[in-house]
């Protein structure tokens, strides 16, 4: 580099003082959505399968009487009802996760773990309802 007589080389542009740390990133915003909800989907997994052994407990030395349980008693409604409405905030909880992954300059803690955790319950909901379809065959 040749540089006039007399002048100054140009300074580094640091976005820094050399010699401190970084500057921080933050974490991703949508990354923590994902993991709360993943985390709100599961306990709400977990309410919704203990509602229908609840209801289907009742009734499990009589197989014929179950199936009108399942139909007509409000705990195993509720717990159906509570099974989608976990699915579809897992399914939310997933895409934000993909997305807060994507986002530069973010840590992507929160959105590994959110979106880890809402993968394996979709899996887990979807080997489930295949196994139950196959055994109605």
């Amino acid at each position: 580099m040749n540089y006039e007589p007399g002048a100054q080389p140009p300074t580094p542009n640091y976005d820094y003082a050399p010699g401190q740390p970084s500057a921080r990133r933050k974490h991703s915003g949508l990354g923590i959505a994902s993991f709360v909800m993943s985390i709100i989907a599961l306990l709400g997994y977990f309410i919704a399968f203990f509602l229908i052994i609840a209801a289907v407990g009742q009734a499990i030395q009589d197989p014929a009487y179950i199936e009108e349980t399942i139909t007509n008693d409000p705990a195993a409604i509720m717990g159906t009802l509570a099974i989608f409405g976990a699915a579809i905030i897992n399914l939310i909880a997933l895409i934000l996760g993909i997305v807060g992954l994507i986002i530069k300059n973010r840590k992507k803690v929160f959105a590994i773990i959110g979106t880890v955790l809402s993968s394996l319950s979709v899996l887990l909901i979807v080997f489930l309802f295949i196994v139950g379809t196959l055994q109605q065959l």
